[in-house]
């Protein structure tokens, strides 16, 4: 799967160069506020939030509960087009707009989460990191007293290519490879290289469960999913989802024919919003899934 060909100073200053530039851009991205069109939490749900996010989400952003003391609570995080595209190659492209990206996307979705956990596809060679930005919410992330960066998790079958990436070089994250044996036998050069990643066995593409428990274990109490497709069908059918933070746009974009699945909009809805300004149209819904499952 290739070998370590950067030193590990030069992956030092590019995380700090991908760290700066992301931080950046977020500061000088135009956010409008939020305006709320429907609540209906419970008062079972976790609040947080500090005065920049309260201001432009109107009001706490919420969260549920792990389904068991065995298991981590996770999220689902999507944007769809208007004819309910979910996958792109630019996310930006189905058009949940700048205050959807650096406020929940990149924000509140997961700045209370110890990791964060997608897809081989979605990470696509690594050069990658995902974490929050705007410094508002590296404050409130900081107060939570969690690290500056999540846990990076990434599920894969079929593996996954290691050189020139940020995300699988880079010794001051961490970083947790979800996959089963055939592949770790393939990809143990790679990783003997790498002893900051920690692979996470499944005896089978079936044993999601399994996994999160030990995810638990390892002491992972909130994950934030944020794709792709196939990983998030997983974990609804394995009933290991809490939340679905679901950004619709009016914009038509996406890749057609890939819709969420449609269990994930089975759900209780917890919050919906509505985008202003240049946001116009693009609405955010919180719904909380079946526990029970």
């Amino acid at each position: 799967m290739g070998n370590l060909v950067i030193g590990i100073g030069n992956l030092t200053e590019r995380l700090k160069a991908f760290t700066d530039r992301k931080e950046a851009e977020a500061k000088r991205a135009v956010l409008g506020p939020w305006l709320t069109a429907a609540d209906r939490r419970s008062g079972e749900e976790t609040a947080i939030g500090n005065a920049w996010s309260r201001a432009l989400f109107d009001g706490d952003f919420l969260l549920s509960a792990a389904p068991s003391s065995d298991l981590p609570a996770t999220s689902l995080v999507f944007v769809q087009s208007r004819e309910g595209n979910t996958v792109a190659k630019d996310p930006s492209a189905l058009g949940g707009g700048e205050t959807d990206k650096h406020v929940i996307y990149e924000g509140l979705s997961r700045v209370a989460a110890d990791a964060v956990l997608a897809g081989a596809e979605t990470i696509r060679d690594g050069r990658i990191v995902f974490s929050v930005w705007r410094p508002e919410l590296v404050t409130l992330r900081e107060s939570l007293g969690l690290p500056r960066h999540p846990i990076q998790i990434v599920a894969t079958l079929r593996g996954v290519a290691f050189d020139d990436s940020v995300l699988f070089n880079e010794p001051d994250l961490r970083v947790i490879l979800l996959t089963v044996p055939p592949w770790s036998d393939l990809m143990h050069r790679a990783l003997a290289q790498r002893p900051w990643i920690t692979p996470l066995l499944m005896p089978n593409a079936g044993a999601l469960r399994t996994a999160f428990q030990e995810l638990k274990r390892l002491g992972i109490q909130r994950i934030s999913c944020v794709g792709g497709r196939t990983l998030a069908a997983q974990l609804l059918d394995h009933g290991l989802v809490q939340d679905l933070y679901l950004t619709k746009s009016p914009r038509s974009g996406g890749e057609p024919n890939t819709p969420l699945p449609a269990n994930a909009l089975e759900g209780e809805l917890v919050l919906r919003k509505e985008g202003t300004g240049a946001d116009e149209g693009v609405t955010f819904e919180h719904r909380r899934l079946d526990r029970r499952r």
